[in-house]
């Protein structure tokens, strides 16, 4: 089955390149998903977990980035997993794209275009049969994986850092004694992590609905 996404990010699209090709530092964004191994600059291994009603998925696999274009800015992404109980597995072919856009609140970015060719294998490809509710699945991960980046980008932004204070003593003057030294500027703080937990029931839910009030002329 083919499955389309797209999402937003606040940046410009060179910058959004380098981080949506940094792997380990975006993976703590993508909900359900942790990554397990470095193998190379475009290979890597992890877990990924998604519960859907009462049925829990855990899938061990491999990814791998190929056809990387600089300049055009897409990739092709080689993934396939197997689950933790034998109960089948999942191959997907992802195209990425990245293209400059206006953000809704005003501002330049990035919108990230998302094609995938997902083939489900085993017991687990039973899922495939309602394939408009794994689209509506897939769509509410990129929307949190969306909604994380997002924020991670604009903490790393954050402010300018204030210019330096000029030196307004008189060259050769020393400073008094007992005179305080300026407290250096505290740094940002870190950004907190992203949530990496997914509550399955909900958004099976959540899916199921945006899946009826579509079909009812109420969904996007």
């Amino acid at each position: 089955m083919q499955l389309t996404n797209s999402f937003t990010v606040p940046a410009e699209p060179a910058r959004a390149w380098a981080i949506l090709l940094d792997v380990p530092r975006i993976a703590p964004c993508m909900p359900g998903a942790e990554l397990t191994e470095v193998v190379d600059d475009h290979t890597y291994k992890g877990n990924a977990k998604v519960r859907v009603g009462p049925v829990s998925l855990a899938f061990a696999g491999t990814a791998q980035i190929t056809n990387i274009d600089e300049a055009a800015h897409t990739a092709h992404v080689v993934a396939s997993g197997s689950d933790a109980k034998g109960r089948g597995g999942a191959q997907a072919d992802v195209d990425f794209a990245m293209v400059p856009a206006q953000l809704d609140g005003g501002g330049s970015g990035t919108r990230v275009d998302i094609v995938t060719e997902l083939t489900l294998s085993g017991s687990v490809a039973q899922y495939g049969r309602a394939s408009g509710l794994i689209e509506e699945i897939a769509r509410q991960i990129v929307d949190q994986f969306a909604a994380n980046l997002r924020a991670m980008v604009e903490a790393d932004g954050g402010a300018p850092e204030a210019p330096a204070e000029p030196d307004t003593m008189p060259a050769g003057e020393a400073q008094p004694a007992g005179a305080a030294a300026q407290p250096a500027a505290a740094p940002r703080p870190a950004p907190a992590a992203a949530s990496n937990e997914i509550s399955g029931i909900s958004l099976f839910f959540r899916a199921l609905w945006a899946m009826i009030a579509r079909a009812f002329g109420g969904g996007r």
